[in-house]
């Protein structure tokens, strides 16, 4: 009988030699690169790289993957006897971190990954417009995403952002029916509407959840709205910018018949910059990206999202009420401390004092996941699979929780 395949010793790699290979459909074609090679890599990381010990230690630098990343893998069939196996070391270098090694986690490896393939598609896109034909289809098959448009704006010359503006009013123009490329590709933004949704119907929400991401959560879900109805209003401001994150997810609150003006309305909130000349009314022309894509060098900052910052601050805010609490009850080491890891890590670093007082606890419920966490991955083998199952088996997601609040909105995982 002939061997089967062997398994690719890395992720398999979507070629890309020049800007044709990226041009093979309609749409943004940075979106379309980025969502194929991280396609890949998490399908690599389910077959292979979950037991190869850089990515391990990868991993544990950062204290696991992103909330998005973390949904994403979650995702995966097969997720619970894989992930069970990856945060049982991740949650030993938790336990480290909380015990007194002071550093900062790195970055998400994932992020990083599909970061790195948006830059080069990016870069690959804008060096090849100077021929003629890869303009020809380019101009054929759409424009860049209000996104990837903000990035190229960063990196990209004077002529290139004027004629991918002039192209993307043309699309706008000539494709008004079909305008969700502009908000860029998010898989996730489904995934955490669902999220929010239960989150306000009260999913799990306890003392045990952490009141930081908690509070970050209810921050998010409460905005939203009240920018919808501000977009609805058509007055644009520029401190109602978004990142791609929160474009998605408005949109899907939106809805389709309403993206379009959405878009259109963003857009002039881009051109209301008051650091920048005044440009007309956008909303009323379906946009006119070479009057606003100015203020896109400044908004490509996901920091600029209004969202984001108001996030930021209930989060802290949260934090340092905890804190203020701490302080004036001085209660005895030990006691249950509501907050997931990376929260404790900030509130350590801001007071000393407060993450001494936390530590222990923080310490033990480390610990306790490490036990269960060892205890499912040892039924998950073929000598002790008849076993029966208890807790441990939702180990893996509740390691995730006390690692990094905001993969489930702030709420604590199902036990089923």
């Amino acid at each position: 009988m002939p061997a089967p395949a062997p398994i690719p010793r890395g992720p398999s790699i979507t070629t890309l030699y020049t800007a044709a290979d990226l041009l093979t459909g309609p749409g943004c074609p940075v979106c379309r690169y980025t969502g194929e090679v991280s396609a890949r890599y998490l399908a690599w990381f389910a077959v292979e790289a979950h037991a190869q010990p850089d990515t391990i230690t990868r991993l544990c630098a950062s204290l696991g993957p992103c909330p998005r990343h973390t949904r994403g893998l979650m995702s995966q069939p097969g997720a619970a006897p894989r992930l069970t196996a990856v945060y049982r070391y991740i949650i030993e270098t938790a336990r480290e971190y909380l015990s007194g090694r002071a550093a900062r986690p790195a970055p998400c490896p994932t992020c990083e990954h599909d970061n790195g393939a948006a830059s080069r598609a990016l870069d690959t896109l804008l060096e090849g417009l100077a021929d003629g034909s890869v303009r020809a289809r380019y101009r054929e098959l759409g424009s860049l995403c209000l996104p990837h448009m903000r990035a190229a704006v960063a990196r990209g010359g004077r002529h290139s952002i004027a004629w991918l503006s002039q192209t993307l009013t043309a699309t706008l123009q000539s494709q008004p029916a079909h305008p969700g490329w502009l908000t860029g590709t998010d898989i996730d933004a489904d995934v955490r509407a669902a999220l929010r949704q239960a989150a306000s119907a009260g999913m799990r929400r306890d003392s045990a959840a952490c009141l930081a991401c908690l509070a970050a959560g209810r921050s998010e879900g409460g905005q939203l709205p009240q920018i919808l109805r501000a977009s609805n209003a058509g007055q644009p401001d520029h401190r109602l910018l978004l990142c791609g994150t929160h474009l998605n997810d408005l949109a899907i609150l939106a809805g389709p018949h309403r993206l379009l003006p959405l878009l259109a309305w963003q857009a002039d909130c881009l051109a209301a910059d008051p650091a920048r000349l005044p440009a007309s009314s956008l909303g009323r022309k379906l946009g006119s990206p070479g009057n606003w894509l100015r203020p896109f060098r400044r908004s490509a900052d996901p920091e600029a999202c209004t969202i984001c910052l108001q996030k930021r601050a209930a989060a802290q805010q949260a934090l340092d009420g905890f804190r203020s609490l701490l302080r004036a009850a001085q209660p005895a080491p030990g006691g249950p401390v509501p907050l997931c890891v990376r929260h404790l890590l900030r509130l350590r670093a801001a007071d000393p004092w407060a993450g001494r007082l936390t530590a222990h606890s923080a310490v033990v419920h480390a610990e306790a996941l490490v036990a269960e966490l060892s205890e499912a991955f040892r039924k998950n083998t073929w000598a002790y699979r008849n076993e029966s199952s208890g807790a441990e088996r939702t180990a893996w997601r509740r390691a995730a929780v006390f690692l990094n609040g905001e993969v489930f909105c702030g709420c604590l995982p199902r036990t089923t």
